[in-house]
C-alpha cells in the first residue's frame, strides 16, 4: 500500500495520465462487451498506467508507446498512399491494425505523443522513473 508521503511526491502529470491510462482501458473494456478483441488495448493500456504509477520499467513504457505510434502511423500512410500495392495493401494495414491493438490501440495513441513528450523533454516524468 503506499503511503500519503509517497502520493505527495507522485508528480501530477504521472498521476494525470495514469488516470487517463485506465479511463481508456475502461473504455476498452467496456468495448470488449461487444467485440473480445477490445480486451487485448485494455489489458495494455493497464500495465502502461500501472508501470507509469509505480514509476518502473521507462524502457518498456516508452518501448509500447514508441510501436503503438509507429503501426498507427504506417497505417495511415498505408490507407492513404498505398495504392500501388494493390490488394497487398489491406494484409499490410491489418498487420499494422493488429500490431496498433496489441500495443494500447487507439486510446493510447492520443495518449502516446503527451507522455513521450513528457519523457524526453520534461523534468518530472523522468525523475519519476529514474528514482525507483
Amino acid at each position: 500500500m503506499t503511503s500519503a508521503a509517497s502520493l505527495s511526491t507522485r508528480p501530477l502529470n504521472v498521476t494525470l495520465f495514469a488516470g487517463l491510462l485506465v479511463l481508456a482501458a475502461l473504455v476498452m473494456i467496456w468495448l470488449g462487451t461487444m467485440a473480445a478483441g477490445y480486451y487485448v488495448p485494455a489489458s495494455a493500456l493497464l500495465v502502461e498506467a500501472a508501470l507509469l504509477w509505480r514509476g518502473q520499467g521507462r524502457k518498456l513504457f516508452e518501448a509500447v508507446l514508441a510501436v503503438n505510434q509507429a503501426a498507427g502511423l504506417l497505417m495511415i500512410l498505408d490507407l492513404w498512399l498505398g495504392d500501388g500495392l494493390g490488394d497487398l495493401k489491406l494484409d499490410i494495414s491489418g498487420v499494422l491494425l493488429l500490431a496498433n491493438l496489441a500495443f494500447g490501440g487507439p486510446l493510447l495513441s492520443l495518449l502516446a505523443l503527451p507522455l513521450l513528450a513528457l519523457l524526453r523533454f520534461g523534468q518530472a516524468t523522468p525523475a519519476w522513473f529514474a528514482r525507483a
